[in-house]
């Protein structure tokens, strides 16, 4: 475990959770000359603190040397912390940063689901930023990430309670989402600031709904998933509901553009699994209570029918029970 003072005077950016995403930002931003510090589990620390980040990408292999450490409490150094772990793991992240944090500084979720955001606000009791992250990674060991392909970032802030200073003050929140804009540009990202992030946010679930849990059941890349017919008749009936779900939730979206938009997840990514996939391949719990999950809880405060987002939500919630049982299991 590394001490505040063997980063320097400070990191301007702490990445809390360094996994496939947390590791490929915080090495692009490191790369770039920014003051950056991984906090992750023991494993992934030890590894980076040994070796740095390992980056594989389609122009090459480079390795980063990023500092790395298992203590949260060095976000009281951060300018800004992006919070990119798993969205079961939100509320704790958010209870261990919470003493620890700036008045002054920023908070940014870069995580699958829609409610990550408001858990945050609410337990920190300030204005967080959110952001949807349009970028395939993959943590092939510890230290070592691999970038399929995306670059898009889009993120903007959610109201914080009555009172808080940041809410009530529009032009530091533009002030403060221009900055980041301008320090994660630097790493190569592609961002665009948006006056309606949970909007975002959703428009990422729903096409993180078709594509994630079939990709897991069948440990497939999106590309050949598009190369069956009747995955892709599946596809579009988890589209009809899940853009039926988020209209009723207020967020404008077209059936059609969120059907281009899993097109290109294919075309762009052919040979990426999602991270779902990842998950289950690992033996590890997957975000599928965030994503469709997320859609057929929605659904039923609606009324609304959500059959197929219903049986991928079980059978890759089956799946995780299966091998939760197998990897508990003694020799027979």
């Amino acid at each position: 475990m590394h001490t505040l003072t063997a980063f320097g005077h400070g990191a301007a950016v702490v990445i809390v959770g360094a996994g496939a995403l947390g590791s490929l930002i915080g090495a692009r931003l490191a790369r770039a000359g920014q003051r950056v510090v991984l906090v992750g589990r023991s494993a992934q620390v030890q590894a980076i603190g040994e070796a740095g980040v390992t980056l594989h990408e389609e122009s090459g292999t480079c390795v980063v040397p990023v500092p790395a450490s298992t203590d949260i409490g060095l976000v009281a150094s951060a300018g800004f912390v992006l919070l990119c772990v798993k969205s079961a793991d939100t509320e704790a992240a958010a209870r261990a940063m919470a003493p620890h944090l700036r008045p002054e500084s920023a908070v940014l979720s870069l995580q699958n689901g829609v409610a990550n955001g408001p858990v945050l606000a609410t337990v920190l009791q300030r204005s967080v930023m959110v952001g949807a992250a349009y970028v395939a990674a993959s943590m092939q060991a510890p230290g070592v990430v691999r970038h399929a392909g995306g670059q898009g970032l889009v993120i903007g802030c959610l109201p914080g309670p009555q009172g808080d200073s940041l809410a009530d003050d529009a032009q530091k929140q533009l002030r403060l989402q221009l900055q980041l804009q301008q320090q994660l540009q630097a790493g190569g990202f592609d961002v665009r600031l948006s006056d309606a992030p949970l909007t975002e946010l959703w428009r990422k679930l729903v096409v993180n709904c078709a594509c994630n849990a079939i990709s897991a059941l069948a440990q497939a890349p999106y590309g050949v998933m598009a190369t069956v017919p009747a995955v892709r008749e599946l596809q579009q009936a988890v589209l009809r509901e899940a853009v039926a779900v988020a209209q009723a939730e207020g967020h404008t979206m077209a059936l059609d553009e969120m059907q281009i938009a899993v097109d290109r997840v294919a075309t762009t990514m052919p040979a990426q699994r999602s991270s779902t996939a990842q998950d289950l391949a690992r033996g590890r719990r997957s975000e599928i209570d965030q994503l469709n999950g997320q859609v057929v809880r929605a659904a039923a405060r609606h009324g609304i029918a959500t059959p197929a987002n219903q049986a991928l939500w079980a059978l890759v919630l089956l799946q995780e029970a299966v091998q939760a049982r197998t990897s508990t299991a003694g020799p027979v």
